[in-house]
């Protein structure tokens, strides 16, 4: 298990440095807190583990390669409407918005939302002017050079 994901990290990592993407994570430091509160513990430990693998992998390829990560909160990401913003009503795995007459899968709704929010993380909100200073001869204003490589980005919304 631990090999398939340092693979499958290099390969999502070497994707995302290629296209200029960013990552993004669900922010799920209080999930360990709640396992003690399931009554099948053992199973949740299990996913929870794998889980942690995988993102732990990603996150040292990320950082090697200089690909940006964003941690998400994910409070209410399956519940809000990612058209509207209106309280979803559920039918089974089924997401329907009395609003704005959306329909999708939870897990699809969920991923949508964390996608908004880490675009609204990355990029602040739509439409506002940007935060960054005006860059005077291709240097940062940190008083880096431009060749310099990243550090560790990591930024974190919650709302």
């Amino acid at each position: 298990m631990v090999n398939w994901c340092r693979k499958f990290a290099k390969k999502l990592v070497l994707k995302a440095e290629e296209h200029g993407y960013a990552i993004t994570f669900e922010d799920l430091k209080y999930l360990r807190e709640n396992i003690a509160k399931k009554e099948n513990i053992i199973v949740w430990k299990l996913s929870l583990f794998a889980y942690r693998k995988l993102q732990e992998a990603i996150i040292s390829k990320a950082i090697e390669h200089n690909v940006p990560i964003i941690l998400v909160n994910p409070r209410n990401t399956s519940t809000t409407c990612p058209r509207c913003g209106a309280k979803l009503v559920y039918n089974h795995r089924l997401a329907i918005c009395r609003k704005c007459r959306f329909i999708a899968d939870r897990n699809v709704v969920g991923a949508m939302n964390i996608w908004s929010r880490s675009v609204y993380a990355y990029a602040g909100k739509p439409g506002s002017p940007q935060s960054a200073p005006a860059m005077n001869d291709e240097t940062r204003g940190s008083g880096r050079t431009k060749d310099e490589g990243m550090k560790k980005v990591f930024r974190s919304i919650q709302k």
